[in-house]
């Protein structure tokens, strides 16, 4: 760009006045023209511009003629009330004159009456009266009206170019106006979710809280209950079992067998009161204990404990325990107390035709030992699997002894330890308990 036409663009206003480089040369007017002459009597149509106001100083007559206005109307008049563009379009001329190396623009004027017209402007600035003006030159090219045709394919060009931009423009504004609204949707949405999260997530809090306090309550009610059952339901059992044996002593009653037999009816259910609640006692003493993680058991000897405290019920009854049983991360009076209820299971249920034989395993499956307790007693059936596990559950007449709660113990004790307690096929037809329970980990 030349020095002329950057010293102009400094001087354009954000109005974008239509101007380019006017060919004549002050010089002209030094050599004595009159200006004011010129300016009153040329046919060319001129505007004289304050570019300090953005704002018409005067035009000749000229130019008034063809902008439909009176002179006195288009003095003070804001250049931006004869300009059609955009400062946007103005701005895309200027640098496009600027590339192309033109000293002249194409712009579209408004006319009184309404009417567009493509104008070319020659300007140029000098002093006048003592301030800076500028002299524009319009001249009409508006299509049809003008022969220099390579102008108005130019201004063709201009336009189409112009008219890309802004439908641009306008696409992207539509497509960021799009992008905002679903935002805010998206953000409304994320608020309302979050509100309703927050909600529920304080009624949950407000329900745990309460099923807590009725835990705690339940608790205390189970705890007292095994208070009562330890002194209150045993003392009457144990009393019972005394005055009968002390009855059966009597030698008036030694021969009327009536009596003795009721008496031995009254001592064996008292036996049995006493043996449900001492388990029922041990199933809530196990609800309310809590796991200890840094309990650990040998297997092996908590198994050969329990055995040990069969006494004669073992007799010489075969147990194959497999070799090096593995270590557990439970509390070893736990491990025996499962053990010696298998043990007593085992003995209490074996087969009345072979003799009883006994046989323990476990392996590792992923941090736990799975146990195996197999014998070759009488089994339980496929479809009373899992109901043997219910409190108070036998699957034998009342005359066979014991109370039904020793695998609802045993499972119960799994349980504490997060682990699964299930019924398989054992020895011979005979039945094997299959538990799990967290290996110990030496760190």
């Amino acid at each position: 760009m030349s020095a002329v036409l950057r010293a102009l663009k400094m001087l354009l206003p954000a109005w974008g006045l239509c101007m380019i480089l006017w060919t004549g040369t002050p010089s002209a007017y030094a050599a004595g023209l009159d200006f004011s002459e010129v300016f009153e009597r040329h046919s060319a149509k001129m505007v004289l511009v304050d570019p300090a106001t953005n704002s018409i100083i005067d035009v000749n007559p000229a130019a008034a003629r063809f902008y439909g206005y009176p002179r006195a109307a288009m003095r003070g008049m804001g250049i931006s009330r004869i300009n059609a563009f955009t400062p946007e379009q103005i701005a895309e001329e200027i640098a496009l004159a600027e590339r192309e190396g033109r000293n002249h623009f194409v712009f579209r004027h408004r006319l009184a009456s309404g009417e567009p017209r493509t104008v070319e402007v020659r300007t140029h600035p000098f002093g006048l009266d003592g301030r800076r003006v500028l002299l524009a030159i319009v001249h009409d090219v508006t299509p049809g009206g003008v022969e220099d045709g390579d102008l108005w394919h130019y201004q063709g060009q201009l336009e189409k170019l112009v008219d890309a931009q802004v439908k641009e423009a306008q696409a992207a504004r539509r497509a960021w106006t799009g992008v905002l609204v679903a935002a805010l949707v998206l953000q409304t949405i994320v608020i309302v979710l979050l509100a309703r999260n927050i909600r529920r997530r304080r009624a949950l809090e407000r329900e745990r809280e309460a099923l807590l306090r009725a835990l705690a309550a339940r608790n205390t009610e189970l705890t007292r209950l095994g208070e009562v059952m330890a002194h209150h339901f045993q003392e009457p059992a144990r009393r019972m079992v005394s005055f009968a044996q002390r009855l059966q002593a009597r030698s008036a009653l030694a021969t009327d067998e009536d009596a003795r037999a009721s008496l031995g009816f009254i001592d064996s259910q008292a036996r049995r009161l006493s043996e449900l609640v001492r388990d029922a006692q041990n199933y809530l003493a196990l609800e309310q204990s809590v796991a200890n993680r840094d309990a650990h058991a040998s297997s092996d000897e908590a198994l050969r404990r329990a055995i040990a405290g069969a006494g004669e019920a073992v007799g010489d009854v075969p147990i194959d325990i497999a070799p090096g049983l593995p270590e557990v991360a439970f509390p070893a009076e736990r491990l025996t107390q499962l053990f010696g209820i298998l043990l007593e299971n085992a003995l209490r249920y074996r087969h009345p035709e072979r003799p009883l034989h006994i046989r323990v395993d476990a392996r590792r499956v992923d941090g736990r030992v799975e146990f195996g307790f197999a014998d070759n007693g009488s089994g339980i059936a496929p479809e009373y699997r899992e109901q043997v596990f219910g409190l108070f559950t036998r699957l034998v007449p009342n005359s066979v002894p014991g109370t039904g709660m020793g695998l609802a113990l045993a499972r119960r004790l799994v349980q504490l330890a997060e682990g699964d307690i299930h019924v398989e096929d054992g020895i011979d037809g005979g039945t094997r308990i299959v538990f799990d329970l967290p290996a110990r980990t030496h760190e």
